[in-house]
């Protein structure tokens, strides 16, 4: 793995991780840059890594829907989770580009495996957070087709 020179938040899911744990998470990852326009995660591959954005900004474009942005991540977000639990192998449900120049942190399953191995009081902590996140989005989607769903009515 490559040398990490940032560190991660402590916001998000990894919120209630020590700093010693965030920095043994951290290691089992890696750091990437990417440059304005470059693709992070492209919808529909595979895909089975959990993404936290360390610095710049990325948007989210869901290209086989509408080739709009849906979304912005600004440092400190995650994204990635979905794919990495759903074992389907649906590939990813968007596309992130980075929005200028950006540093990702990223984690595969193997390694998120590893630290839940090492760490189990932390992970539990960990699995807390990401599962709050990801029902804070499914919320999210469900009012907006709450909302369209209004719209549509005759």
């Amino acid at each position: 793995m490559s040398t990490n020179e940032h560190q991660l938040p402590e916001q998000g899911f990894l919120e209630s991780l020590t700093h010693d744990e965030r920095a043994a998470l951290q290691g089992l990852g890696e750091e990437l840059n990417f440059e304005e326009g470059e693709t992070v995660i492209e919808e529909a591959t595979a895909q089975d890594h959990l993404y936290v954005l360390l610095s710049g900004r990325c948007k989210v474009l869901q290209k086989h829907v509408a080739p709009a942005v849906t979304a912005w991540l600004e440092e400190g977000d995650s994204f990635g989770e979905v794919n990495l639990f759903d074992l389907e192998e649906a590939g990813a449900s968007a596309s992130v580009e980075a929005a200028g120049s950006i540093v990702a942190w990223r984690i595969d399953r193997n390694g998120l495996n590893t630290f839940i191995g090492s760490q189990p009081e932390a992970s539990l902590r960990l699995m807390i957070g990401i599962s709050t996140l990801l029902s804070k989005r499914l919320r999210s989607v469900n009012e907006l087709v709450k909302k369209m769903s209004i719209w549509t009515r005759s």
